[in-house]
């Protein structure tokens, strides 16, 4: 969420005055305008079940399959209306539901500031839906809660469900706006914690200012306070129950994982609501985001999943769509951050792209964004979300034209014909793979780019491609396919594409367009598991039905039954290698009467080792093998790419001659095997954005061909007595300092426990690796320690790592020396400084440049005191001492003697300018008696306009704003906020005290 930020007209909580003075009491209620309107709206008696009352509802499948939507919402397309009204989208559901949407997100539904002098307009007006001022349900763009109820059912009788977006982390800048019984210094965090002006100024490395600043000084709610995840909670909870089917979260990651700060549960709170579909705006980009926390935590309270946005994958989609190039390697990833592909929502532009200042997206044109979805909408994994502009704005239109307001429908791109498709495209391959390539008999016309879905299954019903092509008509005939053999109509141009063998035989990407091929018709099939070989004691065999009925099964070994879509068969438990079961699934088309019928067979043989042999091409100077099986989320490797790095044989082998390089395959469960080989550096085989070579067995390759050889070779296997076992350790080195493991591993007397016996580590990418060879079964018992330049050891403290060599691995090891050799020295200190003037506290604790700037420590404001931490050497004396240095370098020396501590453990040390006390615990030490300053603030005086404001603050304690502070006002001239904000209530003479501890302060404020 990015928003333009309105100058607050009243940013300070819960003011009070002197309760006899009622002259003072009434003003300032005529000041604050009365805000005293509860508004949160009553929870149904009844818990509704989102999942339970869609899914598990025979009336809402039936709607839902009518228009043939997605079950889960997670892998259905999204048209975010974006600020429509709930009666806009009631009165747009036959369109949305026949333009293939599963959901409809809408905008924030809770009460919001109101400037009445925009209307209804877009410019500088959008974002106050995006301030929330309370907790109930309506507002002037998106309407009423009843409103929101006939939304939702008119929603339910489609097929569709209704995500609403949410402000959970925030209310409006402006607290005259926000409601009384929200009103409470305790709901949002203190504005004195950030600096900047109404403390906005966010640092998105430093998750503390993420999570606690005021993000574009809009007022940040306390979500570590349980009261105010209750109330949220109840809130969304409210609007389950009026039929709301999900939640998005605008600004996700200013709210705290749970625990990382104060304890907090909100999200643990917030998120069980009954809703099946959450999740969180989460942009992508910042050091010390745990991104995939926060999207497993968004899918973990659904029962149909959530997760975050992609916006990573959304720069990405609109660089390729401005440059023309539409490589399919650049576009294959979703830069997922860790989560599974299901687990994000998708785009290729958001409001915050579009809406915002910097424009992000504004300029794209309608063509441009029709490519774009294309992509987005046609990709297995996400759920894309289809941004609705304004009528008439954007590309080369001004970013809000004003042709619509806020409340209506936006332009017509949402339902444009080619956006539809790729709609009801996507609907139709749920649930199958994808491939993405370039189009050409080469692959390689980076201006279009195909999007193949399918399933294995000889039936081309299952299958289509959605081609995106920025240039001029492409000839598609000899481009290789995943489609299964048959004809695929275009559902956006017309025309057709033939498929025969795995090759296009025939047809024609339009130029400059989108292109969607499937069949629409009514499928009507029965199907399994293909037929295929398997080496494991049974094989899971899955029974796939669409519209059929009178469905059954049967297997050549006597078993039969009935099934539905979806249910599994475990076969293989009572066969034998090398025996064979058929299995035949029968049904009747439920439209065209018409018996349907599929087969396959299932044959159990040995274990059949995978090994590659190949010879080096000629200029590589290494040779790596990335093996995969499977695409997209399915997809299985050996390793990261670029794979394995394959190893020369040092003597011949019955398959290979020496020199040949020989790659061992590993089990990666069932499918099919393919291999891309390379130097590691840039150079491979076969070429990028291309499938890699297919192989079952033992194969070879010669180093230049564009497919595998099978070989056979005879020779028995040799019984291996012996395992290789690899240590792999991660540890900090010094200059000179050397890593072994040592240890006991049967290598012999006198060689156990020692570097003579030992193993040797070298750096190996991040880690320090080392092999030896051991018996095999020989038990493992071993330490890690450091030599360094003049041979002293050093033995890690962890303790000894125990295993078995029971066949050659990977030991892993880690230096986990717990002696700490330094600790964290923190100074607080309180000292009034003049304008340029920065303070340090400098002298010797060992750092090698005593007594000066250069080794001290520069102290930053904050709060009402300066603090800075550095390292010390543990058990170091301290001995230091505070100096103010101006803007001309003059240095000033504080006249206390020298403060003295012990670097024992990590710690705080609070001191004051010119006392010689040391407080241990950090605090600031308290000398002298508190006093009240701020700006303008002199010799205990201070005069303001009336209606103006002013802050207050304390000195003398460590916080500027203590929490155990009482301020009061003894006249009716000025009333005080329990924070020190001081406001003129009409003109005359009035005393503010604050009493911290048993200490007391006074000053005189003048209103004129």
């Amino acid at each position: 969420m990015k928003h333009r930020k309105p100058t607050p007209a009243w940013q300070k909580l819960g003011l009070r005055v002197s309760k006899k003075l009622a002259v003072g009491a009434t003003a300032l209620a005529t000041v604050f305008g009365g805000l005293a309107v509860a508004s949160v709206s009553a929870q149904a008696s009844t818990d509704r079940n989102s999942y339970a009352d869609t899914v598990g509802n025979p009336t809402f499948e039936a709607a839902r399959k009518e228009y043939g939507l997605t079950k889960e919402m997670k892998n259905g397309a999204i048209l975010h209306a974006w600020m429509w009204s709930f009666n806009t989208i009631t009165e747009h559901m036959d369109e949305i539901a026949e333009a293939g949407y599963t959901s409809i997100q809408t905008e924030p539904m809770s009460k919001i500031k109101v400037n009445d002098a925009n209307g209804k307009k877009f410019t500088e007006n959008w974002y106050y839906v995006y301030q929330p001022t309370n907790t109930s349900i309506g507002n002037f763009v998106v309407g009423s809660e009843d409103d929101l109820k006939a939304m939702t059912a008119a929603a339910h009788a489609h097929g569709i469900r209704i995500i609403v977006d949410v402000v959970a982390n925030h209310f409006t800048a402006d607290w005259n706006a926000i409601d009384s019984d929200w009103q409470k210094s305790e709901y949002f965090h203190a504005r004195n914690s950030c600096s900047g002006s109404g403390g906005d100024n966010i640092d998105y490395s430093n998750r503390w200012q993420v999570t606690h600043c005021h993000l574009l000084g809009l007022w940040d709610l306390n979500t570590a306070n349980p009261e105010v995840a209750n109330r949220m909670h109840d809130f969304l909870k409210t609007a389950v129950n009026d039929g709301v089917d999900g939640f998005r979260f605008d600004a996700g990651k200013h709210v705290e994982l749970p625990n990382e700060f104060d304890g907090s549960q909100y999200w643990t709170t917030i998120l069980q609501n009954g809703s099946q579909y959450q999740y969180g705006e989460v942009l992508q980009g910042d050091s010390g985001l745990d991104y995939k926390a926060y999207a497993n935590l968004y899918a973990k309270y659904g029962e149909g999943g959530g997760g975050a946005t992609a916006s990573d994958y959304g720069k990405t989609i609109r660089s390729a769509l401005w440059s023309k190039n539409l490589n399919a390697g650049n576009l294959m990833s979703l830069r997922n951050g860790g989560v599974n592909d299901d687990q994000l929502v998708t785009w290729v532009e958001s409001h915050d792209n579009y809406a915002n200042g910097d424009k992000e997206s504004t300029y794209l044109t309608n063509d441009q964004i029709r490519f774009g979805w294309a992509v987005v909408g046609a990709r297995a994994g996400g759920a894309p979300l289809f941004f609705n502009r304004p009528k008439a704005s954007g590309g080369n239109q001004p970013q809000f034209a004003e042709a619509s307001q806020l409340g209506d429908a936006g332009d017509d791109m949402w339902k444009d014909t080619a956006v539809a498709a790729v709609n009801h495209f996507r609907n139709a391959m749920d649930g199958e793979a994808e491939y993405l390539r370039n189009c050409g008999s080469e692959q390689n016309n980076n201006s279009c780019l195909m999007v193949e879905r399918y399933k294995t299954d000889n039936n081309a019903g299952n299958d289509g491609v959605s081609i995106a092509n920025m240039g001029g008509d492409q000839n598609l005939a000899g481009t290789p396919t995943k489609l299964d053999d048959g004809t695929y109509t275009d559902q956006v141009n017309g025309g057709t594409i033939t498929v025969s063998n795995g090759k296009i035989t025939s047809g024609t990407a339009k130029g400059d367009a989108v292109s969607v091929y499937f069949n629409t018709s009514v499928k009507e099939s029965v199907s399994a598991t293909v037929s295929k070989k398997f080496s494991s004691n049974t094989i899971k065999v899955t029974l796939n039905a669409s519209n059929a009925t009178n469905l059954t099964y049967s297997l050549s070994n006597g078993k039969n039954g009935s099934f539905v879509d979806g249910d599994s068969l475990t076969i293989g438990g009572d066969m034998e290698i090398g025996d064979s079961v058929t299995l035949t699934v029968k049904g009747t088309g439920a439209e065209s009467g018409e018996a349907l019928e599929f087969t396959a067979t299932y044959t159990k043989v040995e274990v059949q080792a995978n090994t590659i042999y190949a010879t080096k091409p000629s200029g590589w100077s290494k040779m790596y093998a990335y093996v995969y099986t499977g695409d997209g989320a399915t997809a299985k490797n050996n390793a990261a790419w670029p794979g394995v790095e394959m190893t020369a044989m040092a003597a011949a082998d019955s398959c290979a001659k020496a020199g040949t390089y020989k790659y061992e395959v590993p089990d990666l469960g069932e499918g099919t095997y393919r291999v891309i080989f390379s130097n590691g550096s840039g150079s491979q085989m076969p070429g990028a954005s291309q499938p890699g070579f297919e192989f079952s067995g033992k194969v070879s390759w010669d180093g230049s061909s564009a497919s595998l050889t099978a070989i056979t070779c005879t020779a028995t296997p040799p019984d291996i007595k012996t395992a290789d076992i690899t240590f792999s350790a991660t540890a900090d080195l010094k200059t000179g300092e050397t890593l072994y493991a040592v240890g006991d591993w049967g290598q012999g007397k006198g060689k156990t426990w020692n570097r003579a016996g030992g193993v040797k580590l070298a750096k190996n990418g991040n880690a320090y690796t080392g092999t030896t060879t051991m018996t095999k079964g020989q038990a493992i018992t071993a330490r890690l320690i450091k030599v360094d330049a003049n041979g002293k050891t050093t033995w890690d403290e962890i303790g000894d790592v125990k295993a078995t060599a029971d066949k050659t691995k990977t030991v892993d090891l880690k230096w986990t020396n717990a002696v700490e050799n330094t600790v964290d020295i923190t100074i607080n200190a309180a000292a009034d400084l003049k304008t340029g003037e920065t303070l340090y506290a400098v002298g010797d604790w060992g750092q090698g440049k005593t007594w000066n700037r250069a080794g001290g420590v520069k102290l930053a404001r904050y709060g009402n005191a300066y603090t800075g931490t550095t390292k010390v050497g543990k058990g170091n004396a301290i001995t230091f001492r505070l100096i103010k240095v101006d803007a001309n370098g003059k240095t000033t020396w504080d006249s206390a003697k020298d403060r003295k501590s012990k670097a024992d453990k990590t710690k705080a040390l609070g001191v004051s300018w010119t006392s010689g006390k040391v407080n241990e615990d950090g605090t600031i030490p308290d000398d002298s008696a508190i006093s009240i300053s701020g700006k303008g603030v002199a010799d205990g005086k201070l005069s303001i306009q009336k209606g103006n404001l002013a802050e207050l603050y304390v000195i003398g304690t460590q916080d500027a704003t203590p929490s155990d502070a009482v301020w009061w006002s003894d006249g009716a001239a000025v009333a005080v906020s329990g924070t020190g904000t001081v406001y003129g209530v009409q003109t005359g003479t009035a005393k503010v005290n604050v009493k911290v501890g048993n200490q007391t302060a006074t000053i005189t404020i003048t209103v004129k």
